[in-house]
């Protein structure tokens, strides 16, 4: 029962922090130590027992808690991007200097050219960018989908940053908020998808090219958060 409860409470965290851009869900699932059960279950379907309570929380807590960040980007909108865009800057930031100096990684020039490149990339992504509440194509919100809970399921990196950064953050939350089933059914049906096919891409991703990958997202998130100031 204590392990349920456990499980539950995590899902409740891990639900509240993919709502906010700069925190990973991946990274709060490891802290509560459901991380490694979680990817267990998505390849081999093991431990349902404690998934239900785990998903449980993470429903809840998102219905929950959709509304009030929904209400405050509608009604503090200037401040909330402001704020969104300092945090996903510092959160770009910290996960590079972090990568760094947690794993001591070489800084030759390859480091330089991917926090370049991701930098780069993260600036053009704002071609991407969709407007307010503006509903995109069907295969964008797909696409949306599975990008977001691909991230999710990647320890230090978040999926509400990468939707922050195409613009579709708002709209996303407004849809959980006010149930906009258009909008969640395929951006559901994308996170699907990534369910199905990531875990174990990401999982030897993350064993080979972590460092790497994080130092990269580091400077897109960075470059996100720059998008809001121009």
């Amino acid at each position: 029962m204590k392990e349920k409860i456990k499980y539950f409470v995590a899902g409740i965290f891990i639900g509240l922090s993919e709502l906010l851009p700069g925190i990973s869900g991946a990274t709060v699932a490891l802290m509560f130590g459901v991380y490694e059960k979680i990817l267990n279950f998505l390849r081999k379907l093991n431990g349902l027992n404690l998934m239900i309570p785990l998903i449980a929380g993470m429903v809840l807590s998102v219905f929950a808690f959709s509304s009030l960040i929904n209400f405050l980007y509608q009604n503090y909108l200037d401040i909330f991007n402001l704020l969104i865009a300092i945090l996903m800057i510092g959160y770009g930031i910290f996960l590079i200097i972090n990568t760094y100096l947690k794993d001591k990684i070489n800084t030759g020039i390859n480091f330089y050219m991917n926090i370049f490149f991701a930098i780069l990339i993260g600036l053009l992504i704002n071609s991407l960018h969709i407007n307010g509440h503006q509903e995109p194509q069907v295969i964008l919100l797909i696409l949306f989908g599975f990008i977001a809970c691909s991230f999710l399921l990647f320890p230090g990196i978040s999926g509400s940053a990468f939707l922050l950064s195409v613009g579709a953050y708002p709209l996303i939350i407004a849809s959980i908020s006010n149930l906009n089933f258009e909008v969640l059914m395929p951006f559901g049906i994308g996170m699907a998808l990534a369910l199905g096919m990531m875990p174990r891409l990401i999982n030897k991703a993350y064993e080979k090219y972590g460092k790497s990958i994080l130092v990269f997202f580091g400077g897109l998130i960075f470059a996100a958060g720059v998008n809001h100031f121009l």
